[in-house]
């Protein structure tokens, strides 16, 4: 399994977002109780959100942000995925 950290960048379009968050929260639930995303949540500045996955490899990660809520609705202007090698903390 490789872990990765997923940086989002809202789109300048906030009301589609906020209409579309119930969904997004949903999926990311969803996948959390599949032991595929670890952690995430939005900055606290409203720009953008920070997720941590656990996944098979890069290509199951970018499937599972393709089905995302927000992906479908076109309201993140940019990703950035990092692969994540993970040496202390908790999560261990």
């Amino acid at each position: 399994m490789a872990r990765f950290v997923v940086e989002l960048v809202y789109g300048p379009d906030e009301e589609k977002r906020l209409a579309v968050r119930p969904d997004h929260r949903e999926y990311s639930r969803g996948l959390a109780e599949q032991g595929k995303l670890l952690a995430g949540g939005p900055y606290t500045d409203g720009k953008g959100a920070q997720l941590i996955y656990e996944t098979a490899d890069e290509a199951e990660l970018q499937d599972l942000l393709a089905a995302d809520p927000y992906t479908e609705a076109g309201v993140i202007a940019s990703t950035t995925i990092r692969q994540w090698e993970v040496v202390t903390g908790a999560w261990l």
